[in-house]
């Protein structure tokens, strides 16, 4: 609890901007300000998103008209770029080590 007063309207739109800051960490757009790298967790990107979702939906009877057009623009937003960084991902070749040490695993099993 802060000695300074804080709005509704302000607490809400703090609460919102740190869920979508940890989204767009996750989803490698901006850097991680503990790790200084930019890298991609869909889980975690996935986990937040939906818990906008879920607040949006609790929410959506006491919102203003303005508090839900912002709010369906935020998770439209991340959910396009979720989709965006999912595809990208997907398209991502697998790494060589790993192809290398499965077909190894394959020979030596068939090798007995």
């Amino acid at each position: 609890m802060t000695t300074k007063p804080y709005t509704e309207k302000q607490l809400f739109d703090s609460l919102i901007s740190q869920s979508v800051y940890g989204v767009w960490i996750a989803l490698g757009k901006i850097q991680n300000p503990m790790t200084n790298e930019m890298s991609v967790d869909l889980t975690q990107a996935s986990i937040q998103i939906d818990m906008l979702d879920m607040m949006h939906s609790r929410m959506h009877a006491s919102l203003t008209d303005q508090e839900k057009e912002y709010f369906d623009k935020v998770l439209s937003e991340l959910k396009m770029n979720y989709v965006e960084v999912e595809k990208t991902e997907d398209a991502k070749p697998v790494d060589v080590e790993d192809t290398t040490s499965a077909e190894d695993n394959d020979d030596s099993s068939s090798e007995e």
